[in-house]
């Protein structure tokens, strides 16, 4: 785990779950406002298209184009 914090408030934590993902939590301004952003990248042992289908709703499914149009 990493924590990083600077002055006026402002900060960064990073962690990986040990499961493939990896957090962060830090502070942005925003058109002047500071905004709390929370991401989560995951990196699965998979390929791409698999990982896409897991985490897509299973009536949203991507259907290959052919090639010739």
């Amino acid at each position: 785990m990493r924590l990083a914090a600077t002055t006026g408030g402002k900060f960064e934590i990073t962690w990986e779950d040990g499961q493939n993902a990896l957090f962060w939590i830090y502070t942005k301004d925003l058109n002047g406002v500071t905004r709390i952003r929370k991401e989560r990248q995951e990196y699965p042992n998979k390929r791409f298209d698999e990982a896409l289908e897991e985490k897509l709703p299973t009536v949203i499914k991507m259907r290959a184009v052919p090639n010739d149009v």
